[in-house]
């Protein structure tokens, strides 16, 4: 897509018969075995992380532990088939890595976005601008789009009983206890803004991430509310670049919800870059949010600020119209992006039906409410819990999502043999193909064999004790910078970023996202061996 970059970030959930964190610890350790799929890093990267957290991969990205699980952030790339193929491949490259360990019965990652016990992990996109994401017009062009756009970019999420007494029954997810066991609580989506209105309600929500929200826009992630809009302003680039950083979307299955997620945001981001105002304000952001999220049956609305009620629908196509009139025609991934858009807000506002197999909630939905029909309990039966993971799980032996692929049920948009060639190489037109090169360059080199990680846990950790337990606590490494500073190359031989690769105090700097670094790449790559020998 002309004048974009993009990449996703993915946090596993992970079931079977090990425990989450030692589960993805394991796996962890797989990836990097034997120099696998990519290279460790040896010194930690944040706060809380230990020497050898994560590393990068051959094919430009980074797979490392977060919290106790597993998160593989795609390289960066251009192209909307080049993003749904390195997702793909972070999947697949966690299925291949349990096999390798033979624990593929033991072991289950689930691209999903809660573990319906009321605890939520992310996905997190970022989008490479020109301008400040913190600014005003950013902000506020980019909410009402964030806030509707789940229409068609929901991963849909079940709502067990054990939780709805939590939210009370204002969450509107309470089943109506009037109906009998098993008798059918849904019907035909459609439109018009009374569509769902004489419907009873079910346990059921188009977004998983929207359920957790609790404020617009926030500079942090977890701690003061998780936001729509997270105000994080980490370029991870030259000066020249900025990062836009969303964690309300969900992580999708359905590809082609994953590729229009990430054109149409691209295509929003670039907009308001121009200096385009939407003029279209909510009067309450996170409300909206919640209430298009609870309402799987169509007529979705949202409040105004001027206290005009106008369908969320229509607020897409505000944003819709003004990329056609500016874009249209420019290259072949804003074209597929724009006819998709428009396609599927008008299917939305006739009759979602007709998105299953292309957006996830509306396959989940009719999946979930084809179960619970036949059920004795109806939606009360707490098997529609594993019905709503089999659809995010990774492994094909257990997805139902893979299933109903094989059926024919769900289109694709990368084909196998691209999806296993992103599991090991870049993309080819951006700073990632760079980084890639350089990565396999060292791994054949064998650059950690040359870690002190004895030293390294000594230098980098002290002891501390909270209460009865002792830990300990790691200090971390910002950047090249800091090993330079402290004459650490002894121990830890060489740091791996976004922006720089740097071994031994020599440094191959990748400022600019959207170049490919070929001729940087294999200057240092040659010249591996005869540092790491210093």
């Amino acid at each position: 897509m002309d004048g974009a970059l993009f990449g996703t970030e993915t946090e596993y959930a992970c079931a079977g018969n090990l425990s989450p964190a030692e589960a993805a610890s394991r796996v962890k350790d797989g990836v990097f075995s034997e120099r696998k799929y990519g290279l460790i890093e040896p010194a930690p990267r944040e706060w809380g992380e230990v020497p050898g957290n994560g590393g990068f991969l051959f094919n430009g990205g980074r797979l490392y532990l977060d919290s106790g699980h597993l998160e593989y952030a795609t390289p960066e790339c251009r192209s909307l088939h080049d993003i749904v193929a390195a997702e793909r491949g972070g999947d697949q490259i966690l299925v291949a890595a349990v096999v390798d360990l033979k624990v593929e019965n033991e072991i289950f990652f689930i691209k999903n976005n809660t573990d319906h016990f009321g605890h939520t992990y992310g996905y997190h996109e970022n989008y490479c601008l020109r301008v400040s994401p913190r600014s005003r017009d950013m902000v506020q062009g980019l909410l009402p789009f964030l806030v509707t756009r789940q229409l068609f970019t929901g991963s849909g999420m079940f709502f067990p009983a054990a939780l709805r007494g939590r939210s009370g029954s204002r969450s509107g997810l309470l089943t109506d206890s009037s109906d009998p066991p098993g008798k059918s609580r849904f019907g035909v989506f459609g439109g018009g803004n009374s569509a769902g209105a004489s419907r009873p309600p079910v346990p059921f929500q188009i977004s998983q991430r929207a359920h957790f929200v609790s404020v617009d826009v926030s500079h942090r992630v977890r701690f003061g509310g998780r936001p729509i809009l997270n105000l994080r302003d980490e370029p991870l680039a030259g000066g020249r670049f900025r990062r836009l950083h969303i964690i309300i979307g969900d992580a999708n299955r359905s590809e082609w919800a994953t590729a229009l997620k990430l054109g149409t945001t691209a295509l929003v981001a670039q907009l308001l870059e121009l200096g385009w105002d939407p003029e279209v304000e909510l009067e309450n952001a996170v409300a909206a949010l919640k209430e298009i999220a609870r309402n799987p049956y169509g007529g979705w609305t949202v409040r105004m600020t001027d206290g005009k009620t106008i369908p969320a629908i229509d607020i897409q196509r505000v944003y819709l119209l003004e990329a056609t009139k500016r874009f249209l025609g420019r290259d072949a991934d804003t074209d597929w992006t724009l006819r998709q858009w428009a396609t599927i807000l008008n299917a939305l506002e006739m009759d979602a039906l007709r998105l299953d197999g292309y957006v996830d909630w509306v396959t989940k939905f009719l999946q979930l409410s084809h179960y619970a029909e036949k059920a004795a309990r109806g939606w009360d039966d707490p098997a529609l819990i594993k019905l709503d993971l089999a659809y995010h799980h990774v492994d094909p032996r257990v997805s139902l999502y893979t299933l109903l692929c094989k059926q024919g049920k769900i289109p694709t948009l990368v084909d196998d043999e691209r999806a296993e060639r992103a599991m090991h190489q870049p993309p080819a037109d951006t700073r990632a193909a760079g980084r890639g090169h350089v990565v396999r360059a060292m791994a054949e080199a064998r650059a950690d064999d040359s870690i002190r990680w004895e030293v390294l846990a000594r230098r980098l950790g002290e002891r501390a004790v909270w209460g009865d337990e002792r830990f300990v606590v790691y200090e971390y490494v910002d950047d090249w910078r800091d090993i330079r500073d402290t004459g650490a190359w002894h121990i830890i031989p060489y740091l791996i970023d976004w922006g720089a690769i740097a071994v031994k105090d020599h440094v191959l700097e990748l400022s600019d996202p959207f170049r490919d670094y070929a001729e940087e790449s294999e200057r240092f790559g040659k010249s591996l061996p005869s540092l790491l020998r210093r």
